[in-house]
């Protein structure tokens, strides 16, 4: 045998080496195949939805496996341009158990995850990755640390997230406990028995009201926990004795006039609920038992329920679900609240009489056990109802108001604003005559009716129920044809038994109790408008150039009719006058002259409502185009200013105006020689005029218009010292004036101070300001020494023509400014040089 290798041998040997190598080469290709991803996979949540991102902590469904076949969940710091991970690593295996697989996320760190599988060429790492976040409790828990057993707190949300479940559990609470605190704002229908956790389902971020009452008093440390991922907090809150609330009235014996809305004032001290009964059986045949709540959370304060009683609704047919619903008790601030727990009368009471109510306030009351808030009254008072005053014959006052001003005054909020400021912006104008679709309002100054009219709601007198025949507002002509009664509409009855029914044309626009004043707008041209409608078999129409009497109408039968119509059985009438008639609009004829100045004015006189914009338009051709307003005056007449100042007189133009209303007239002029305007005049005083040393000067520059009419605008600017104080336009009204203060001088030191006055660029005054050194009047041996006699006081100093030399008339001086400084300065050297001779 042989050791020797032959060359065959050694050719087989290869052979078989590179049949190994090929052999390993392609089983790693075949394994590198089948370990590359899954394209088909993905990623749901709970609810089924096919989603990118989750949180920390829930299970993500991944789905379009293969059955049987393995596959990685790799962690990838981020994804490059090709979308292929970047620092990825190994995180978890799984074996697909049918198409799908659960995953439960608990302890992952948050990035970026994709599937690693078989047959996934097609795909990018990215197309197969989903995001996993962190829920974060930013907060979570109570905003007090203690709360009383009788009260709510807040209890606070702030996630990352949208809508989630919570879980909420504490030592010591059980499913009563929890539903009690957390069932008032969250739906808490889920509840683990074993594990004592009441689940808060489809969570919010926000601010609710956990209720503590009847809790037992400890602390307790609240579990919070995400109901679907890692995410917990704690919440901590000492439940303490709630404090016995205080309860009383706000002030001395309530009074009031029937049909208006009484004001009970309950103050409530260490609680927000109380409770108030107004009247009693026994006392005044009527009873109503009301929950005061007050808004405010009390701690150791007094907090005050303004409880409104509307004594009309209070009454209706003494059922407690009917008198609530109906508005009879509210609360003058709305976050506050009142509720009718209890209510007893004669089931026929329409109305409540006059006479006293005892009120009385409690702490405690027990629906059907009367006794149990007898027993504990707090404070007590009383609620008298006096009879209401007959309506005053001129109670009632027509105004009328421009067309363009009706929407803001049907719109009229009385939280933003009064009566009389409406009245004053919306030029709302006491009148006798109304121009046609212009507004016809009424005025009723009376201390009675205000309740009928508290709905807020309501716009109209048929929205409100003002539908009875013993309290209307009645439109009567005046005039009438042979064997029949004048024409007449009111708010009585309504529309399908009663012809000229109008409770839905008269608008309601405020009424006000405490300065006795109702405003409504009756709305004619509505009125007009459905009586032309043949549908309605109605002959009767309100129209213009008519005069009609407005009537507020309070009937002697009805039960609030005062003692005085009782008596005298007569109803109660108040009436005002007014006139519709068709828009009149005139210019004067001197607007056939027009002065060629500044002041050429525009006028005309018409019957259209005072405050109604009128524009015209006064054109010549080749000359100028010029458009004006301005409002009607409250006597009808109206004037627009122009500039013609530019013109010359001879120059033939064309006059149009037109008010908003639409009605309109026009003219041609010419214009006439016109007066020009004089300039504005000025004068500029220092103070102190004669400064020294160490003052604070300031300077006043009086303006004046000396034109008795007509505008005029300068350019003023004033510079002292080189440096600019004052740069602005100057515009007054015939003979009117101004004045402009500026600060010259602080701390001022010794020297003069150059200034100007420039108008219109050119040098309207300018003058010298001087500073003096502060004179020595202490008495030193000067003021009686021999200079007093010497030669020197014959001197040619003390007579020189200096005196009266130019420069105490000079252009360039100022009464104030210059002058007298200068001959205070001129005196200071005669004695100084005085001394120097000594």
């Amino acid at each position: 045998m042989t050791d020797d290798i032959t060359y065959r041998e050694k050719g087989r040997a290869m052979i078989l080496a590179a049949l190994m190598v090929l052999s390993v080469v392609a089983m790693s290709a075949a394994f590198a195949g089948g370990a590359a991803a899954a394209e088909n996979a993905e990623f749901e949540d709970s609810d089924g939805n096919v989603a990118s991102g989750f949180y920390e902590g829930q299970t993500v469904t991944i789905t379009g496996l293969n059955d049987g076949d393995q596959y990685d969940i790799r962690y990838a710091e981020d994804f490059d341009n090709n979308g292929e991970a970047e620092n990825d690593r190994f995180e978890d295996e799984f074996t697909a158990d049918g198409s799908t697989h659960e995953l439960d996320t608990t302890g992952y760190e948050t990035g970026y995850y994709y599937i690693s599988g078989p047959n996934d060429a097609g795909e990018s790492d990215e197309n197969r990755s989903f995001e996993l976040r962190s829920m974060e409790f930013r907060t979570a828990g109570f905003a007090d640390d203690t709360v009383d057993n009788d009260e709510n707190a807040t209890f606070e949300l702030d996630t990352n997230r949208g809508t989630y479940d919570l879980n909420v559990s504490a030592d010591g609470l059980d499913e009563d406990n929890l539903d009690s605190i957390f069932g008032e704002d969250f739906n808490t229908a889920m509840y683990d028995e074993e594990e004592e956790v009441l689940t808060l389902q489809n969570v919010e971020d926000g601010e609710f009201n956990a209720n503590f009452t009847d809790i037992d008093t400890g602390e307790y440390n609240f579990s919070i926990e995400s109901n679907d991922t890692s995410a917990e907090t704690n919440a901590s809150i000492e439940v303490t004795e709630g404090q016995a609330g205080g309860i009383e009235f706000s002030s001395s014996d309530v009074i009031e006039t029937r049909t208006n809305t009484a004001v009970i004032g309950v103050d409530l001290t260490d609680t927000d609920t109380g409770y108030l009964k107004v009247g009693t059986i026994d006392e005044a045949g009527y009873e109503a038992t009301l929950k005061v709540t007050d808004d405010d959370s009390n701690e150791d304060e007094t907090g005050t329920v303004l409880v409104q009683m509307n004594t009309i609704a209070a009454a209706m047919d003494g059922n407690a679900a009917t008198v609530d619903s109906s508005g009879a008790f509210t609360t003058a601030d709305t976050d506050d609240s009142v509720e009718v727990v209890a209510i007893d009368g004669n089931d026929d009471l329409n109305s409540l009489g006059t006479g006293d109510y005892p009120l009385s306030v409690s702490s405690d009351w027990e629906d059907g056990s009367p006794s149990v808030y007898d027993d504990n009254e707090q404070d007590t008072s009383y609620l008298t109802l006096e009879q209401r005053e007959a309506l005053g014959s001129d109670a009632v006052t027509a105004h009328t108001a421009p067309a363009d001003s009706l929407s803001d005054i049907q719109n009229f909020d009385p939280d933003d604003q009064t009566i009389a400021g409406l009245i004053e912006d919306e030029n709302i104008s006491e009148t006798d005559t109304v121009a046609q679709n212009d507004g016809l309002l009424v005025s009723v100054d009376s201390d009675s009716l205000h309740a009928f009219f508290a709905d807020d709601d309501a716009e109209t007198f048929e929205e409100a129920g003002l539908n009875t025949s013993a309290f209307n507002l009645t439109i009567s002509g005046e005039d009438s044809g042979p064997n029949a009664n004048p024409p007449e509409w009111t708010t009585t009855g309504n529309d399908t038994v009663t012809d000229n029914y109008i409770g839905d044309n008269v608008e309601i626009v405020e009424s006000n109790q405490s300065t006795g004043t109702m405003l409504f707008h009756i709305n004619y041209v509505g009125i007009q408008s459905d009586y032309d409608n043949a549908d309605l078999n109605v002959t009767d129409n309100i129209s213009t150039d008519e005069t009609y009497d407005v009537s507020l109408n309070v009937d002697q039968d009805w039960e609030y009719a005062s003692d005085e119509a009782q008596d005298n059985e007569e109803d109660e009438v108040s009436t005002d006058t007014v006139t519709l008639e068709d828009r009149e609009f005139d210019l004067d004829s001197s607007n056939e002259e027009l002065p060629a100045s500044a002041t050429a004015t525009v006028s005309g006189e018409t019957n259209v409502a005072p405050g109604t914009e009128v524009t015209d338009r006064l054109r010549s051709s080749g000359n100028f185009t010029q458009s004006e307003s301005a409002y009607v005056a409250d006597d009808g007449t109206f004037e627009i200013a122009h500039d013609l100042s530019e013109y010359s007189a001879d120059i033939p133009y064309s006059l149009n105006a037109e008010e908003d209303g639409g009605a309109s007239d026009s003219l041609n002029g010419k214009t006439i020689g016109g007066e020009e305007l004089q300039s504005l005049t000025y004068d500029v005083t220092p103070d102190p005029a004669e400064p020294v040393v160490g003052d604070d000067v300031t300077g006043t520059i009086a303006v004046e218009n000396p034109n008795d009419e007509g505008a005029v605008s300068e350019d003023v600017e004033f510079v002292f010292d080189g440096e600019t104080l004052y740069n602005d336009t100057v515009e007054l009204e015939g003979g009117a004036s101004t004045s402009v203060d500026a600060t010259l001088l602080e701390d001022a030191e010794a020297g003069d101070y150059e200034w100007e006055l420039i108008v219109d660029g050119e040098t309207e005054e300018s003058g010298t300001l001087t500073v003096a050194e502060e004179s020595d009047d202490s008495g030193s041996d000067d003021s009686g020494s021999d200079d007093s006699g010497s030669d020197d006081s014959g001197s040619d100093d003390s007579g020189s023509d200096d005196s009266g030399s130019d420069d105490s008339g000079s252009s360039d001086g100022t009464p104030g400014f210059g002058v007298g400084v200068a001959l205070v300065a001129l005196l200071g050297a005669a004695m100084l040089a005085l001394r120097r001779q000594n």
